[in-house]
C-alpha cells in the first residue's frame, strides 16, 4: 500500500469520525435547547403561580381587615345594647311613673346628670334643651361647656330634685328623658334664660318647648353665653 493509498484512508477515517462526533454533539445541543426550553416554561408557570397566590393574598388580607372591622362594630354595639340593658333592666318600673324624686350623686355636664333612687343609679338627660359639649375643639364653646356644667352643679347637685316625664321614657343611651326641679326653679329652662344651652325640641317631648323657646329668644336679645359668640 503506498503513502498516498495510506493518506487517504486515514483522511477518510477521520471524516466519517469527525461526522459522527458532529452528529452527536447537533443532537445533545438539541436535546438541552429542548430541556432549556421546557425549564423556561416551568419557570413562567411557576411565576403565574406566585402571582395568583400573590392576589389571593392580597385578598384575604382584606377580607380578614374588613372581618376585623366588622367584629369591632359588633362589639361597640354590643357593649352600647349592654350598657343600654343595665340601664333599662333596674328602673323598668319607674318609666310611666310621671313625677318622682331623686337625689343628685354627680352632675356629668351641662345637661346630664346621675342620681339615686331608691338606692339604684341612673343617668338623667334633660329634656328640651343641648348644652355645649366638654370635648368642644372650638375654644370658646369648650369654655361655654364648662360653664353650664359648673351651673348645673349649682343648682342640682347633691340636692333632692323632682324628675318630670314627658312622652319618652328614655333615649338610645338607655338615660331617663326628664324635665329636672330643684324647689321652684326648673333646671332645663334655668340653663337657657342664662345663654347656657340652646332650647332644642326632641320630639315627641316637647311639651315646655315654647317656653323654653321664648326664654331662648331673650337670651338671644340681650346676647348672653352662647349667643354673644353666635353674634360675633
Amino acid at each position: 500500500m503506498n503513502k498516498w493509498k495510506i493518506t487517504g484512508i486515514t483522511l477518510l477515517a477521520l471524516f466519517l469520525l469527525a461526522t459522527g462526533l458532529g452528529g452527536c454533539a447537533q443532537s445533545q445541543n438539541i436535546k438541552l435547547r429542548n430541556e432549556i426550553a421546557n425549564l423556561q416554561e416551568q419557570v413562567i408557570t411557576l411565576e403565574t403561580q406566585i402571582e395568583n397566590l400573590s392576589a389571593d393574598i392580597k385578598d384575604l388580607k382584606s377580607e380578614n381587615e374588613n372581618l376585623l372591622l366588622g367584629i369591632n362594630d359588633l362589639k361597640s354595639q354590643i357593649e352600647v345594647l349592654r350598657k343600654r340593658f343595665d340601664n333599662l333592666k333596674d328602673y323598668l318600673p319607674f318609666l310611666d311613673i310621671s313625677e318622682m324624686e331623686a337625689t343628685v350623686v354627680r352632675v356629668i355636664d351641662g345637661d346630664t346628670i346621675e342620681v339615686d333612687i331608691v338606692g339604684m343609679r341612673y343617668n338623667v338627660r334633660y329634656i328640651g334643651i343641648d348644652t355645649p359639649e366638654l370635648n368642644d375643639e372650638r375654644p370658646e364653646f369648650c369654655t361655654l361647656a364648662q360653664e353650664a356644667t359648673r351651673l348645673n352643679r349649682e343648682l342640682v347637685e347633691e340636692k333632692t330634685i323632682r324628675l318630670e316625664k314627658d312622652v319618652s321614657g328614655t333615649d338610645n343611651f338607655g338615660r331617663l328623658l326628664r324635665y329636672v326641679y330643684v324647689g321652684d326653679t326648673f333646671v332645663n329652662a334655668e340653663l337657657v334664660r342664662q345663654g347656657l344651652a340652646w332650647a332644642k325640641p326632641y320630639p315627641p317631648d316637647i311639651k315646655h318647648q315654647d317656653y323654653l323657646e321664648e326664654l331662648e329668644t331673650e337670651a338671644k336679645q340681650v346676647g348672653k353665653g352662647i349667643w354673644a359668640v353666635h353674634s360675633r
